[in-house]
């Protein structure tokens, strides 16, 4: 059987990718690392996991159940790290009502007793979300036409 693929778009097995990080069994060991986990958690609606790993200077206290779960795709542009700060530049995609959203982001981590922690992230958008037609191929990569994949009647 075929190991799932991390939806953090690494390609790699979740079980080798994000998996470690979001079942506690490591700290992700780069920003980066750290940024497609909490990719991952969105995409499973794992809050514990965002919690856990975002900054308690900045963390939200209206974090909770209303946040998007649809997330169909990441792109990283840029990340680097110096000593204990670290940002990533990336792309992640979102279908809601039937369109297309693209969160535009640059994020900034630090690193606090060994561990990343996401502190805050300036947001890029220049665009509006994109309605998708019922009849193109889904944004989430399955190859499918989208009114037969992430398509909300």
């Amino acid at each position: 059987m075929t190991p799932l693929p991390c939806p953090c778009g690494s390609k790699l097995p979740f079980d080798t990718c994000c998996g470690p990080y979001l079942s506690g069994a490591r700290f992700a060991p780069t920003p980066e690392a750290l940024m497609r986990s909490r990719y991952v958690a969105f995409f499973n609606n794992d809050l514990d996991y965002l919690k856990k790993t975002w900054h308690p200077e900045t963390f939200p206290e209206d974090l909770g159940s209303e946040e998007p779960s649809n997330w169909v795709g990441l792109d990283i542009l840029a990340a680097e790290e110096d000593g204990e700060e670290g940002e990533v530049e990336f792309k992640a995609r979102l279908i809601f009502q039937n369109k297309l959203e693209v969160l535009h982001e640059i994020s900034y981590f630090d690193k606090i007793d060994g561990a990343w922690l996401y502190h805050s992230g300036d947001f890029e958008n220049d665009g509006k979300p994109e309605k998708i037609s019922k009849s193109a191929v889904c944004p989430c990569g399955s190859g499918k036409q989208f009114g037969n994949c992430h398509f909300e009647r």
